[in-house]
């Protein structure tokens, strides 16, 4: 197990209202983001990795050693909490030695690595601070300098950025992706955002009550979800019955087709995100380009949402709701939109079949 920074085998904890029961590997140096429903028990994995909570049954390696019976101390699995949890009576300079007191470095080398920990988050000409008076992009920065002061082998972010306004928490994920891959420390990071958790892991382990549902690099997670549960977690999406079909097939039968569009009963669907429809609000208007496909005509808007770069458009299709995005608002109450058959996912039972 020599590659691997983390592997949990056969972890089953359970708690009041939840089970967990997990069993992954990350690879040293990845960055993992764990995503869920509130409650699914996100962070409850960070504090069985840190040694917090012993698991029930089932076993814990940090770079290959067994740590699973290990105090949290003897783990070098420090968490960065949502609240950051900093030493209000120390400045910023000595909530990052913090970690360092027991270490066998001389006073000039903890200084030095402090001052390499405080550039290395962009805190320079904020050593004497106090805590109280730092912005909570400040705070989040100290804590992360901080936990990495420790010399971690694990590093574990609990929401960090959720106090974080939008531009912040942009900026943030941004350097927390560049110093983790400067650092090469293996990191698990959760987020209730899921295009935050998307956009900055390696990995991405999506957890539905204490199990894991999926794990995958991003694009898999997003773009072949294993089940309508990731779908639908992971973005603005369509879950239509499988025989709409049969009222929007544009493309001339043959006996091809015949076989491959045959409903095979109500637990049978199909899944499309709204940014792969071609949209137009012109009634009739051909899309030539688009064959085969599936065309909702002359769907009635039900809501118009302006998102800034794009509308997000809800409409009506016999009765059944579809949601498409367009750069430009529809100039009537009415839109016609296509998706291409290569870009529709199909679930029975609520688990992926095709794609």
């Amino acid at each position: 197990m020599s590659e691997y920074g983390l592997v949990c085998t056969n972890i089953k904890k359970k708690y009041q209202r939840l089970s967990l029961e997990l069993d992954f590997s990350i690879l040293k140096g990845e960055l993992v983001s764990i995503i869920g429903p509130s409650g699914s028990g996100k962070s409850q994995i960070l504090r069985l990795i840190s040694g917090l909570e012993p698991p029930d049954s089932g076993k814990i390696f940090i770079n290959g050693d067994d740590v699973t019976n290990l105090r949290t101390e003897q783990r070098n699995a420090p968490i960065v909490l949502p609240d950051f949890a900093l030493f209000p009576n120390m400045n910023v300079e000595k909530n990052i030695a913090y970690p360092m007191r027991q270490t066998h470095l001389s006073k000039e080398e903890k200084r030095a690595e402090v001052r390499r920990y405080i550039e290395m988050v962009t805190l320079s000409g904020f050593e004497k601070r106090p805590i109280d008076e730092l912005s909570p992009i400040e705070k989040c920065k100290t804590a992360l300098a901080r936990a990495l002061a420790a010399g971690p082998a694990v590093l574990l972010l609990d929401e960090p950025l959720s106090s974080l306004d939008a531009n912040e928490r942009l900026a943030m994920r941004s350097e927390i992706k560049e110093i983790q891959k400067k650092s090469g420390i293996t990191t698990i990071f959760i987020s209730n955002d899921q295009e935050e958790a998307l956009s900055i892991a390696d990995k991405v382990i999506v957890i539905k009550s204490g199990k894991i549902e999926q794990m995958g690099n991003a694009e898999d997670i997003y773009r072949r979800p294993c089940s309508e549960f990731t779908a639908t977690f992971t973005g603005e999406c369509n879950i239509l019955p499988y025989d709409v079909i049969l009222k929007t097939l544009r493309v001339p039968e043959t006996e091809r087709s015949k076989v491959i569009y045959q409903c095979f009963g109500p637990e049978h669907k199909l899944l499309f995100r709204p940014e792969d429809m071609v949209v137009n609000d012109i009634p009739g208007l051909p899309f030539p380009e688009f064959f085969p496909h599936l065309r909702f005509e002359n769907a009635r808007i039900t809501r118009c949402e302006y998102l800034g770069k794009e509308y997000l458009i809800t409409a009506l299709y016999d009765g059944l709701t579809i949601k498409v995005y367009t750069e430009f608002k529809p100039s009537s109450d009415t839109i016609t939109a296509g998706i291409r058959l290569n870009r529709i996912l199909e679930f029975n039972d609520g688990k992926l079949i095709r794609h």
